[in-house]
């Protein structure tokens, strides 16, 4: 037996399979407060044996894989609906209790959020306009 089998939590023959519910259950409950041992509970595992299994698979906390899920979930949800209220979006996604939500965001994705926002409109504003006007010499710029 290997040293990591040795260190394996009782209970906890599958890591993978331990993040892949986690990674439900996050999806299932990411705007809501989660508390990650009342979720390992829900899982029916032990919170020793959720924490091996990210740290195993995903060499980071379940906490951690928490946040990035939401902040995947907020780069979306801004993605899809740009003009949305921002704090609004936030709190949809779960992220209202976490600091630094825009340098979390910026850390992320490598870009802060403001331009992000700014970028996104102007896409949105973009495709509007294309469908507004189908024709190609609407896209070109009188010289």
């Amino acid at each position: 037996m290997s040293q990591v089998d040795q260190s394996v939590p009782s209970g906890c023959e599958s890591p993978m399979q331990v993040v892949a519910d986690a990674l439900h259950f996050f999806d299932q409950h990411f705007s809501e407060p989660i508390q990650i041992p009342s979720m390992a509970e829900s899982l029916g595992i032990s919170l020793d044996c959720l924490n091996f299994s990210f740290e195993h698979i995903r060499r980071v906390t379940p906490l951690q894989a928490l946040r990035e899920h939401r902040l995947n979930k907020l780069f979306v949800a801004l993605t899809d609906q740009p003009r949305q209220d921002l704090g609004r979006a936030i709190r949809a996604c779960g992220l209202a209790e976490t600091t630094g939500v825009l340098a979390l965001f910026e850390q992320e994705f490598g870009i802060d959020m403001p331009l992000f926002l700014h970028t996104c409109r102007r896409a949105a504003d973009d495709r509007l306009f294309r469908l507004e006007h189908p024709d190609a010499d609407a896209l070109v710029l009188p010289i």
